[in-house]
């Protein structure tokens, strides 16, 4: 497959210089210190961008434009519960609608949940669509597992603002179901949490789960991307759409697809989402 630039993180100034004062606060502050610095500053960090994304809707309501309109407003209601970021976000509504659109049979899998933000999304856009399209959520609901030497390049992991350590984007079972049927009261016959870790959970539950229009897989490390490959992919339907949320900024789970798609002699249009993940249809 040649690589292309989808695969690059090109991030903007502003994250540049955010990463830069991380390191440097990082550095001078004892760790409790730094944990409430940056725990504080992330937040201020997730609100402003949140508060910046709702033009997207006035400005699309200006225009007359109603699915847009709705992308932006699904996307902004579910910012507060993803560290997706609004790109990928988006990105991952156009792949539910384009499937939806396409009429292409499947469920929906998403490996690697976190606080179900994504997984909220994607679970309010189904069910606009009407058409009781299931929803699997994997994840340990632990946090990350530890990386291994292949999600290394020297001494880092990938382009993060600081390293992620075994428990990393945590979102609880109790949280993730509270979000998605308590706070956005959402169908409980339609969407699946399964707990544990992948090695565990994936192939024993891919037979009940069967065909498979979105696959998700948003967990960072090679091991843990490479599982859900080689479990998920030949269940995704032709012209299904696979979104890897880590492409450009996990080294690990870059590894594990370019692994897994020369293998399999695929060499196909990877999509950027702007943030450093990628989208592609299965052929």
């Amino acid at each position: 497959m040649n690589r292309t630039e989808a695969s690059l993180y090109n991030p903007s100034p502003v994250v540049v210089g955010l990463k830069r004062l991380v390191a440097l606060v990082e550095r001078v502050l004892p760790p409790a210190a730094f944990r409430r610095f940056y725990d504080t500053g992330f937040a201020l960090y997730r609100a402003g961008l949140r508060a910046s994304y709702r033009r997207h809707e006035l400005f699309a309501r200006m225009r007359g434009d109603a699915a847009g309109a709705h992308r932006a407003a699904t996307v902004h209601r579910v910012m507060p519960y993803s560290l997706v970021g609004a790109s990928g976000l988006e990105a991952t509504y156009d792949a539910l609608t384009t499937v939806e659109s396409e009429g292409i049979p499947g469920a929906i899998v998403e490996c690697g949940v976190a606080q179900g933000g994504c997984a909220a999304l994607m679970a309010l856009t189904t069910e606009r669509a009407g058409n009781g399209r299931q929803l699997w959520l994997f994840d340990s609901y632990e946090g990350l597992p530890p990386a291994t030497d292949k999600d290394y390049e020297g001494s880092v992991t990938g382009h993060h603002v600081r390293a992620l350590p075994p428990g990393s984007c945590l979102g609880t079972l109790e949280q993730v179901e509270g979000l998605l049927f308590d706070r956005l009261r959402l169908d409980r016959s339609r969407i699946r949490l399964v707990k544990g870790w992948f090695e565990n959970t994936l192939a024993p539950t891919a037979p009940t789960v069967g065909a498979v229009a979105i696959l998700r897989i948003d967990a960072d490390w090679y091991e843990s991307v490479k599982c859900c490959l080689d479990v998920f992919f030949d269940a995704v339907s032709p012209r299904g759409c696979v979104i890897i949320d880590d492409y450009g900024t996990c080294f690990g789970a870059r590894k594990a697809v370019d692994e897994f798609l020369a293998a399999r002699k695929l060499a196909l249009e990877l999509t950027p989402d702007g943030r450093g993940g990628i989208v592609f249809r299965k052929p």
